[in-house]
């Protein structure tokens, strides 16, 4: 077979001059034939192995586990035999890719897979799901998630990993479905030990058993999702304002574009019921390239109908922010706006821990937008990493110094003393703060002796459509 001797065929005859060159021809017919079909088959053999089993951890892959969970699920030998399915799933394998190499990090599964072979009691008791994760079966009597953990922990996860000369250490969330309670078949115990490990992860647990509820969670976030989807298409999102005040002047100097989905169900959403979809799925990088194009078209129109001056606030999710060309595409926008600088304007709010995620390229990229006249916010400033020592290299202007350190004010001397150091830090640096949730005059007394620079919050106004805010700034 291809050049290689991998078999012999004999035959044998009483009668020396059997064989002549018609048969001789005929054998060799034979021969070709057999070498042709045994290379098919073993083309048909290397297909079936990749088709069956993962070519990186050589466990088999989803169709071949939940045959042989089906097969094992039919020969229970009595009714108390109730085996787990438990979906796992290694913690950071991204990171360890980013840090490490790729290479790096299909050594480590395939360690995982040899160390989770050796935990079970037979080969056919694991499988590899793909990006990471593994689903093991428990088959034991009287299994439990204690056992599991147990297992995990000394047999797979105890000791670290020797890759490349580096011992790594590896941990891992899992869920959990048993049969015949979360189903009576592979497909259906499988998809619900994922399910069970998505809300484990969502939840920051260790470990999830399968309960209806989490069916239900995932079931509607599916359909918010796909409504969503639905809503972006039909241009259901609408974008509020709300003005923030020059503490010393009263006067609104900017505005903060807030979304807002008008749900032809429920009416008017708040951000929290839906953006934390928009930002898992994806879909923040188009709704917030269309916030920012209405941003720009209002503050535009503004200037335009001769109102008094007035900037323009959008947050900047931290997906959109590593985008490629999100820097383009905002100083594209830019060109629109008016040329009276720093009056009129766009303002970029940006959490620490987007800043700090790749903090040589965001700090690249707020440059430009800088250099184009656009100012940027750190905002919910100090519930995040706090990267003082970085306030100074950073391409930042102002400070949003977050509600739960002005809701105390003015009565608790904690918020008193953070609302001040973040002040004085802000002023040290030459930055601006914007004071967000003052919801008292007393709040407001305080934010001014303590020389804060704007106040935003339901004192002063709800968060109001454009046409409300062009009836504010007409005044």
């Amino acid at each position: 077979m291809d050049g290689t001797r991998i078999g012999c065929l004999t035959l044998v005859s009483r009668d020396p001059m059997f064989v002549g060159d018609r048969e001789l021809l005929l054998l060799q017919d034979i021969t070709s034939t057999l070498s042709f079909a045994l290379r098919l088959q073993h083309q048909a053999d290397a297909f079936e192995l990749l088709a069956s089993y993962d070519s990186l951890t050589g466990v088999p892959k989803r169709a071949l586990f939940c045959s042989r969970l089906d097969a094992m699920l039919d020969r229970r030998v009595t009714p108390q035999q109730s085996p787990l399915v438990v979906a796992i799933d290694l913690h950071h394998l991204s990171d360890i890719n980013d840090s490490y190499g790729r290479h790096f990090g299909d050594l480590l599964l395939q360690k995982v897979a040899e160390r989770l072979r050796r935990a079970s009691d037979k080969d056919e008791y694991i499988g590899y799901l793909g990006a990471g994760r593994f689903v093991m079966i428990q088959p034991q009597l009287l299994a439990s998630e204690q056992n599991i953990n147990a297992l995990l922990d000394a047999a797979v996860f105890g000791e670290p990993f020797g890759i490349d000369g580096r011992d790594i250490r590896a941990s891992c969330r899992y869920g959990v479905a048993r049969f015949p309670v979360d189903g009576s078949d592979s497909d259906t115990l499988v998809h619900k030990a994922e399910a069970a490990l998505k809300e484990a992860k969502a939840t920051g647990e260790e470990y999830l058993h399968y309960k209806l509820e989490i069916h239900s969670r995932i079931a509607e976030r599916l359909a918010l999702e796909n409504r969503l989807r639905n809503a972006i298409d039909a241009g259901e999102f609408e974008l509020y304002y709300q003005p923030q005040l020059n503490v010393l002047t009263g006067e609104v100097e900017v505005v903060e574009g807030l979304l807002r989905w008008n749900d032809p169900e429920k009416g008017i959403r708040e951000p929290s019921e839906f953006l934390p979809v928009l930002e898992s799925s994806g879909m923040i990088v188009a709704v917030g390239r269309w916030v920012l194009t209405r941003a720009v078209q209002d503050v535009s129109r503004w200037k335009r109908q001769g109102l008094r001056p007035c900037r323009v606030a959008v947050n900047v999710s931290p997906l959109q922010l590593r985008q490629r060309q999100f820097v383009p595409f905002v100083l594209d926008l830019a060109r629109t706006l008016p040329e009276e600088r720093p009056r009129w304007g766009l303002d970029l709010e940006i959490t620490e821990s987007a800043m700090l995620q790749d903090l040589e390229g965001t700090s690249q990229k707020l440059r430009e937008l800088r250099s184009a006249g656009m100012r940027i916010a750190i905002d919910d400033f100090g519930t995040g990493y706090s990267a003082l020592g970085l306030l100074s290299k950073l391409p930042v202007d102002l400070l949003k110094i977050d509600r739960s350190f002005i809701r105390g004010l003015p009565d608790d001397p904690a918020s008193a003393t953070l609302a001040r150091s973040i002040i004085g830090l802000a002023s040290a640096f030459g930055l601006k703060t914007v004071a967000e949730g003052v919801e008292t005059r007393a709040q407001l007394e305080l934010l001014r002796n303590l020389r804060c620079d704007f106040s935003q919050g339901f004192l002063h106004s709800r968060p109001i459509t454009a046409a409300a805010v062009e009836r504010l700034l007409a005044k």
